[in-house]
């Protein structure tokens, strides 16, 4: 009894391995299938945008641009500007800063080809069609172009040329085009320049209320002139001096009317000084 469970074991144990060695084989003779990505020739692009802030929040950023129009933008936290020598983020960005973006562009035409090998048994052919049983036993169909070309014991074979029973190895090829564009984005600015301090004046004088009081005027600020040369001092006149400055005669504008009658008046006088003398 041990005996017979002894070889029903090797038994066993001996179609396992052969039935995975035939697996692995069959999984090495199943179509393979790689992937490559071709890269093209490169084109770079640089334009800069000028523009003025006019709202932040948080990470939105208002800007009007050179030519008047608002242009919103969601910068990442990671960008950083420039302005006047110094690294900011999007929320220390203050209204009026203005801001000049420098935009490189890089765009690179990719491809990306996937290749299948794999070897089978042709089951099927009609025209461009092909039916193939893979080594694991499944049909696969395929439609194939009038340019490919089948490998048959080392010779090339179009489809018309396959027949039944065929062993045949093929390789399929698909491309498939792509654009990759990546952005290097440098922004620098001017901040916004700082007001200067308000000066106080005066106030303009107050009139009076309807009620009749009239408010104090602030006088206005006297605004310092030259200096006003002193005025110099009189000098005294002599008496003498004085007497001899005066003018001799009388102007010639003086009338004689005066003069006649004190003389008349004297005449009067002497005549009745005359006649009392003669009543004594």
């Amino acid at each position: 009894m041990s005996k017979m469970s002894k070889t029903a074991r090797r038994s066993l144990l001996g179609l396992c391995v052969i039935s995975l060695v035939i697996v692995q084989a069959a999984a090495q003779q199943m179509p393979q299938t790689s992937k490559k990505s071709i890269a093209g020739a490169s084109s770079e692009k640089t334009e800069q945008l000028n523009g003025t802030v006019i709202a932040v929040d948080g990470n939105h950023l208002a800007v009007r641009m050179a030519d008047g129009g608002i242009r919103t933008f969601n910068v990442p936290e990671s960008r950083r500007f420039l302005i006047d020598g110094r690294e900011l983020t999007v929320g220390q960005l203050k209204p009026g800063t203005k801001l000049t973006a420098t935009v490189t562009t890089t765009t690179t035409p990719i491809t990306d080809r996937t290749t299948t090998d794999g070897t089978g048994k042709v089951w099927f052919v009609s025209g461009n069609t092909v039916i193939i049983t893979l080594p694991n036993n499944e049909n696969r169909q395929y439609k194939v172009g009038e340019n490919y070309r089948f490998n048959i014991g080392g010779e090339k074979a179009s489809v018309h040329e396959l027949r039944k029973g065929m062993t045949i190895s093929a390789e399929k090829i698909v491309e498939e085009p792509r654009v990759e564009i990546a952005s290097n984005i440098a922004v620098t600015g001017e901040a916004p320049p700082t007001p200067s301090p308000r000066v106080a004046t005066a106030p303009p004088p107050v009139k009076p209320s309807a009620l009749g009081a009239a408010a104090t005027p602030v006088p206005a600020p006297v605004e310092p002139s030259a200096p006003v040369a002193a005025a110099p001092a009189p000098q005294p006149v002599h008496p003498v001096e004085h007497a001899e400055a005066a003018p001799a005669e009388l102007p010639k504008t003086a009338s004689p009317v005066p003069l006649i009658g004190l003389l008349g008046l004297g005449s009067l006088g002497a005549s009745f000084l005359v006649r009392k003398l003669r009543q004594v």
